[in-house]
């Protein structure tokens, strides 16, 4: 794909079904002076911003447009603020700063959340119809109207109480991210993390032990495509090893005919991020995708669809996520209770289906490879469980 049509597709991506948002804030003159038409800011913190337009009680609103904030009014237990957040360390392009008797919109384009981003800092968007004026427009027809008492109440007002990019020396934070503030413990994290996604996992030991061939001096970890081998579980692909900058990888390509295959407990002492920030050649990653799904990958939809059901990941097993912990309980109560390692199949309905893994301690009970079915239920403690009833 050429620089250009990268591009269009990006623009594509972005512009469909742009909502404007509204932060309020008071900003200092020399706050205001860090921005810059046409200039990218990174805010490392959430931003909290409003799907609620009303009337100005402060000196300046950031009007941002986005079609990815995240809408959690549905979470919201009678504040009413309209809440939608941008993620951390959100990249914002500034289109606009008007200003009108006393009252200035700095308007702000929500850029991707992935390293993207950079395309577009030194790029001039081209925005559909007269999208500027336009918000122009509905900040001279809202700025001076009636406030909406939710979002300028002073728990609200606080919420938003920082300047979008600005540190607390008042100077704009640089827009790479530092690789160390991404940085955490891989034992802390969830399958999702890993699973069809590309990590940057710190890992010097791990390199020298177990591909000394390809370890050289300076070496800090490995970029790895993660997804689930069936039996082994967690599993990930090395595509480069690499060298840690302050925000970049100095990634080198392991040899397409050199194969290694790292499990999640070899990972548990590491440290990882996404490489979400950071930009690789998508042919290598597309080809691993491809030999992963062919050799690795489950060839079966229903379990596949078992793996996004994100209600049933407090019950998983860490390392391989398709395993449950059920809780067997007997309608013939001269059988004990027990706890099987279930492998799930497919879900319909509040009803799983899965394979056992294990044989019953039970006399004449259940076999390793008989089909169970189970589900969720709260047991005499009030606590969620994963529940098989028996004969």
């Amino acid at each position: 794909m050429t620089e250009k049509q990268q591009l269009e597709t990006l623009m594509n991506e972005m512009l469909p079904g742009l909502q404007l948002f509204a932060r309020d804030i008071n900003l200092t003159p020399e706050e205001v002076a860090c921005y810059r038409v046409g200039e990218v800011v990174r805010n490392p913190a959430f931003t909290d911003a409003t799907s609620r337009v009303g009337g100005m009680v402060t000196t300046h609103r950031y009007g941002i447009l986005s079609n990815h904030m995240m809408d959690l009014s549905y979470a919201e237990h009678g504040t009413n603020w309209g809440l939608c957040i941008a993620n951390r360390d959100s990249h914002f392009k500034v289109l606009d700063i008007y200003e009108h008797e006393g009252k200035t919109q700095i308007l702000l384009l929500h850029l991707p959340d992935d390293y993207r981003w950079k395309w577009l800092e030194d790029f001039t968007i081209h925005l559909p119809g007269n999208l500027v004026d336009d918000c122009r427009s509905r900040f001279l027809n809202k700025a001076f109207g009636e406030p909406i008492p939710e979002v300028t109440s002073e728990d609200w007002m606080e919420r938003c109480g920082f300047p979008i990019g600005i540190d607390m020396k008042g100077k704009l934070f640089s827009n790479e991210i530092p690789i160390a503030q991404q940085m955490r413990p891989v034992k802390e994290a969830s399958f999702r993390s890993f699973y069809h996604e590309l990590v940057y996992v710190r890992c010097v030991a791990l390199i020298e032990d177990v591909m000394p061939e390809v370890a050289k001096e300076g070496d800090t970890g490995l970029v790895l495509y993660g997804y689930i081998d069936e039996e082994a579980g967690v599993s990930f692909q090395p595509l480069w090893v690499a060298k840690e900058g302050e925000s970049t990888l100095d990634m080198r390509l392991i040899p397409e005919e050199t194969m290694y295959l790292i499990r999640l407990a070899n990972l548990d002492d590491c440290d990882f991020c996404s490489m979400k920030w950071i930009e690789v050649d998508s042919y290598i990653v597309d080809r691993a995708r491809r030999v992963i799904a062919e050799v690795y990958d489950t060839k079966s939809k229903e379990k596949e669809e078992t793996r996004t059901f994100q209600g049933l990941d407090q019950f998983r097993h860490r390392a391989h996520p398709d395993n449950f912990g059920v809780a067997v309980y007997y309608e013939d109560k001269s059988k004990d209770p027990e706890r099987l390692w279930v492998r799930i199949s497919r879900v319909e309905g509040n009803q799983c289906f899965g394979t056992l893994l294990m044989d019953s301690s039970n006399p004449g009970g259940l076999k390793a490879g008989d089909e169970i079915v189970f589900r969720v239920l709260q047991n005499e403690n009030g606590e969620l469980e994963v529940v098989s009833v028996q004969k």
